[in-house]
């Protein structure tokens, strides 16, 4: 793993990140209230700009343990929450013309890229455990704000986003392991829709 002190990163808006048809931008529910909150979208308008991914072959347990973001369980399936695409692959919200059309409301994979963090845990000194960043494997082969002509990153502005990315992470997979639990003892139906309408019902609480 490559120390901070040695990632260099500047981003040039090449939208590269935006366009690229095998990349699935993950969302968590707060990233849906921000974009919910600040477009002022309803449940239907929501349903049609949030995607859900299902796998061509159910994961197996070695690979669930591995996902950063567990997949939920829907009416079709388990399936990844993310933004929907176009069909030519880009992001919904991506203009050609004028880039991200939802930059300050943009999902915390959007912000943190082309970095990814780890948390480090010390058994013997809690106090000392620390965040890890490092470039994620697709930000090397295609972003070009990445390279030795960039300016060093700073490294306490982009741990305190890793800190914060984290953070919503875990609320997010708390939430999602409550609804799959929900799912399997037959309390709610697996309903796409009906995932979303709770993620609304929580904006009163966040």
């Amino acid at each position: 793993m490559i120390d901070s002190e040695e990632l260099r990163f500047h981003c040039i808006r090449c939208g590269n990140c935006c366009l690229d048809k095998n990349t699935l931008v993950n969302v968590t529910y707060q990233d849906i209230l921000r974009i919910v909150n600040g477009l002022k979208l309803d449940l239907e308008e929501i349903n049609e700009i949030i995607g859900f991914y299902i796998f061509d072959q159910p994961p197996n347990k070695k690979e669930l343990e591995k996902m950063v973001v567990p997949p939920i369980e829907t009416e079709n399936g388990k399936a990844f929450v993310g933004l929907k695409k176009k069909s030519s692959g880009a992001c919904y919200f991506y203009d050609n013309k004028n880039g991200c059309k939802i930059y300050n409301l943009r999902p915390m994979f959007c912000r943190t890229f082309p970095f990814s963090f780890k948390i480090v845990m010390n058994k013997a000194n809690k106090s000392r455990t620390k965040i890890e960043i490092y470039y994620t494997d697709k930000s090397v082969k295609y972003c070009p704000g990445i390279g030795k002509d960039a300016p060093v990153t700073n490294k306490d502005d982009w741990i305190t986003i890793g800190k914060k990315t984290i953070e919503e992470m875990s609320r997010n997979n708390v939430l999602i392991k409550k609804w799959n639990d929900a799912i399997k003892s037959k309390k709610i139906f697996p309903s796409a829709k009906s995932f979303l309408r709770s993620v609304l019902n929580l904006r009163d609480v966040e």
